[in-house]
């Protein structure tokens, strides 16, 4: 493929697709083992988005023949993170509206999110949630994917 066709925006959508389709699945998992209610365990999802942001940056850095701009790492991790946490903003409304009307009345009562909490609010939440963390973890993923030295592992 050619340089010029490979974007960041490219990437970083691909990504972030995966990683929202993985919160989902996290989410569903949770709900079959009746975990749902725990919202502590739903910030263990944030593993998905470390891992997502680092095959993203580290997969642009490769099909750019092992340069990457500093800036452009940021802007993936942000974009990986609003990406992602927009499907699952999207599924949790839903899923809040639709599947299980109680699950905000649960979220209410918890410590985590205020009383008030309504659908518009969860949504927007939830992209705060995710995408202030996607630019924290590029952030630091990028102190080593700029590296000069940072070598690219071969694919198998």
């Amino acid at each position: 493929m050619a340089l010029s066709r490979i974007t960041y925006q490219k990437v970083s959508i691909k990504y972030g697709i995966f990683v929202g389709i993985a919160h989902i699945l996290y989410f569903l998992v949770m709900r079959l083992l009746n975990l749902q209610n725990r919202v502590e365990l739903s910030f263990l999802s944030a593993v998905f988005l470390i891992i997502g942001i680092a095959i993203a940056i580290s997969s642009f850095k490769r099909a750019r023949g092992g340069t990457i701009n500093y800036f452009q790492g940021l802007a993936i991790g942000a974009t990986t993170g609003v990406v992602s946490s927009s499907i699952l903003a999207l599924f949790l409304g839903v899923y809040v509206t639709v599947l299980d009307p109680a699950y905000l009345a649960s979220l209410q009562s918890s410590s985590v999110f205020p009383v008030s909490l309504s659908v518009l609010s969860l949504f927007v939440l939830t992209i705060i949630y995710g995408s202030v963390p996607g630019f924290i973890i590029a952030f630091v993923a990028m102190q080593w994917f700029k590296r000069a030295d940072h070598a690219m592992p071969e694919r198998i």
